[in-house]
């Protein structure tokens, strides 16, 4: 009988396979007590494991650059940290000598206490760093007990691969023909794993609980990486269906990439430019293949998150931003600078607890706090921009213009040291500014003056405006996009830009969104920023599209009392279902 599990879907698509377990252990550890003379032999034992788990993950990254590229190696660093955790060194070392058992008992038990440690913090980002901490436990076992690195016996066919948690290096060795899929009791949006599994186009669902105690070797399943569900033993009829929406996806895509070159441009001749928000450099590859014409949204965390804890250099941030930007050229992209807020927030760079992280220091409010962060990426950005001429700056979280003031002077200022030191310099990098609180939208002509453009950021300001925590699900009925007054708020930024003749973009969810597109052209948008995969339909859609019909579109939604009111006039408007698009 099927049974649906809910997890979190990180890396979308649909896969259909049998389950394949992994990380079920050879041999259990025991408590194998040691004689005196051997504990030093033991604790040297243990240190010779940390060095040989060092060198694998050295080959490791030799793996990650030749698949990935150069901006993914910094994915493990936090394994190499923790091999040369000092506390953990310290208890593992402690327990061998005071309790004179094995490295292998004493490494079981220490690696337990700091297991208790992260899962009893309520925040889902530190628990997140608990897999980081199992991987490397898993690759000192083994090298302890002699055993060599393999595949695990690997099945023939389409597997999904089942864990309680998966590290980077599981990821990276499971990208092989033959596993079309990845679904962990534990994990998040921002762990390595997700960001990994993106980067190899892997569907992935995280956060699952228990499920990898309820499935067995071989157990047929159906997981979907948009919706997060994972559906174990399903019916003939249930995989018929799977199997058929993933072919048409597939074919889908095919027939969006194909039709690339076909200009967005509506029936009377207005052009609509169509760009992608991406969150790893992987899916530029994507957006181009769909006909993206440029970058709206690159989200920079990547680079933090890959290479949490440490901080990225200087170097890094100019490195990623060059190759992003000469693979996207000759289109701009629009590169937002730090915004670990919310579910991403860096706790190990804020040094205390947030209690609201959602209302609190995000954006560029935590950038400007912590300019010994801000400064290295405001650097690598210019120096980039100074070779590609294509590069943006977009500043998260706007509310005053003295926030933009303050950038301005920072960027002038590490403008004039770069200079200083040899490097080629621009000082007029273009400079936007995302409109994502409602008083920055309400203000929108105020902030305009200050900038190049403006970037709409609708998910953060439809939580903002509505008081609705958008990761909360209890107020998930909450959550509406098509709310009355954040139109109004949209239609007031459009007209601020228009008045001071600041182009306006927007991105967010509902960019992507079919119904919405032609309430969004009607509202007087003309640059449009969506996820890479939904590039195609979007500009299907603005092909059939008249911007008169389109305008009198947004006027009848805006007279509408409530959003479920505003959804049933694009419902009625939407191109009838079967029906063919251009």
């Amino acid at each position: 009988m099927a049974h649906e599990y809910r997890g979190i879907g990180v890396s979308s698509g649909i896969a259909v396979g049998r389950v394949h377990l992994l990380h079920a252990p050879a041999l259990p550890v025991v408590a194998e007590p040691v004689p005196p003379e051997r504990v030093e032999q033991e604790i040297e034992e243990f240190h010779a494991a940390r060095e040989a788990a060092r060198a694998e993950l050295a080959d490791l990254d030799d793996q990650v650059r030749r698949a990935l590229g150069e901006a993914y190696v910094g994915i493990l660093d936090a394994q190499r940290l923790i091999l040369d955790d000092p506390a953990l060194i310290a208890e593992t070392t402690t327990r061998i000598r005071v309790g004179r058992v094995s490295a292998r008992w004493a490494l079981r038990e220490a690696v337990a206490e700091f297991t208790r440690r992260f899962d009893r913090v309520d925040d889902a980002y530190i628990r997140e760093r608990g897999g980081e901490l199992a991987d490397v436990h898993r690759r000192l076992q083994r090298i302890l007990r002699r055993s060599p690195e393999t595949d695990e016996g690997l099945p023939e066919g389409p597997v999904v691969a089942v864990a309680h948690g998966l590290g980077p290096s599981d990821a990276i060795q499971l990208a092989r023909k033959c596993v079309v899929g990845l679904a962990t009791d534990a994990g998040g949006r921002t762990s390595h794993t997700a960001i990994l599994a993106q980067a190899l186009s892997l569907p992935a669902v995280v956060g699952l609980h228990d499920f990898s105690r309820s499935v067995r070797e071989g157990d047929l399943v159906i997981l979907d990486g948009d919706s997060g569900i994972v559906t174990l033993t399903p019916s003939a009829r249930e995989t018929d269906v799977a199997e058929a929406s993933r072919c048409s996806r597939i074919a889908t895509e095919k027939a969006m990439a194909s039709a690339r070159d076909l200009p967005a441009v509506t029936t009377d001749g207005v052009e609509i430019v169509i760009r992608a928000n991406i969150e790893f450099p992987s899916e530029i590859d994507s957006a181009l293949r769909f006909g993206a014409h440029g970058i709206g949204l690159y989200r920079s965390e990547f680079l933090f998150l890959s290479r949490s804890p440490r901080l990225p250099t200087e170097e890094e941030h100019f490195e990623t931003c060059m190759d992003i930007a000469g693979r996207t050229a000759p289109f701009p992209v629009n590169v937002r600078t730090l915004d670990l807020g919310g579910e991403k927030y860096f706790h190990e760079v804020l040094e205390r607890n947030e209690p609201n992280p959602v209302l609190g220091l995000r954006g560029v409010r935590f950038c400007l706090r912590r300019k010994d962060i801000f400064r290295p990426q405001i650097r690598g950005l210019l120096r980039a921009a100074a070779v590609r001429e294509n590069i943006r700056i977009l500043l998260p979280l706007i509310t005053v213009p003295e926030e933009i003031r303050q950038v301005r002077a920072l960027m002038a200022e590490e403008a004039e040291l770069l200079a200083s030191e040899g490097h080629p310099i621009r000082r007029d990098v273009p400079l936007g500014i995302m409109i994502e609180v409602p008083a920055a939208a309400l203000a929108a002509d105020l902030l305009a003056r200050e900038v190049d453009f403006l970037s709409i950021g609708t998910n953060d300001l439809t939580q903002y405006a509505l008081a609705v925590d958008r990761g909360n699900e209890s107020l998930s009925y909450l959550y509406q996009p098509f709310h009355p007054g954040l139109l109004r708020m949209i239609r007031a930024v459009v007209e601020a830009g228009r008045r001071c003749a600041t182009p306006v973009t927007i991105c967010g969810e509902m960019a992507a969104d079919p119904h919405a597109v032609g309430l969004l052209v009607g509202l007087g948008l003309r640059e449009l920023s969506v996820q890479p995969r939904a590039v195609g339909a979007v500009r299907q859609v603005v092909r059939r599209l008249d911007t008169g019909a389109a305008a009198r579109l947004a006027s009848d939604a805006l007279d509408r009392a409530t959003a479920e009111e505003v959804e049933r006039v694009l419902a009625a408007a939407a191109v009838p279902a079967g029906e063919e698009l251009e």
